[in-house]
C-alpha cells in the first residue's frame, strides 16, 4: 500500500525517482498515465489490468466505459525502474500534470500520484473541505450493497 507524500525533483530528461520504500511493491515495471485532475497515475503493472478490467465489466457497448477506458490508456505508458529507481515521464503526460521541477509524489492506498506542488495544494486543501459529505455518500453506497 502506498502512503505518505514526497517531494522529488524531475531531471532535465524528465525521469523522477520514486520513493525506496515503494519500489517493491510497484515491481520493475509501472504504468503511468493520466489522472483524473491534473495529475498523473502511476500503477504496478498488474493493478492497472486490474483497473481496467473493472471499468471494461460494464461492457464495450457502454459509451462511458469506453471512454474511460480510452482515457486511461490512449495516453498511458508502460515503463521500467532504472536501477536509481526513476521512471521517465513522457512530454505529453508532464503537460497533462503541469509538471516540470519539483513533483508531489503522493500515495493513495493502490496506485500513486504525481502532482505539481501548487495544484497538490489547492487540491488538498477542496479535499479536506469535502470529506465529511463524501464519508456519508460512501457510507450510504455501502450500505445499499450489503
Amino acid at each position: 500500500m502506498f502512503l505518505g507524500e514526497y517531494s522529488h525533483n524531475l531531471d532535465e530528461k524528465g525521469r523522477l525517482t520514486l520513493p525506496a520504500r515503494w519500489r517493491e511493491q510497484l515491481g520493475q515495471r509501472v504504468v503511468v498515465t493520466r489522472g483524473m485532475e491534473p495529475c498523473l497515475f502511476v500503477f504496478p503493472v498488474a493493478k492497472f489490468e486490474t483497473f481496467l478490467n473493472e471499468i471494461n465489466t460494464v461492457g464495450m457497448t457502454a459509451a462511458d466505459a469506453r471512454g474511460l477506458s480510452r482515457f486511461f490508456s490512449s495516453k498511458a505508458t508502460d515503463d521500467e525502474l532504472d536501477k536509481q529507481g526513476r521512471i521517465t515521464l513522457p512530454q505529453n503526460l508532464r503537460d497533462h500534470a503541469n509538471l516540470n521541477g519539483e513533483v508531489m509524489v503522493v500515495g493513495a492506498f493502490d496506485h500513486v500520484e504525481l502532482w505539481s506542488p501548487a495544484q497538490y495544494d489547492r487540491a488538498d486543501a477542496e479535499l479536506v473541505k469535502k470529506v465529511p459529505d463524501m464519508a456519508e455518500r460512501v457510507n450510504e453506497a455501502l450500505l445499499k450493497m450489503r
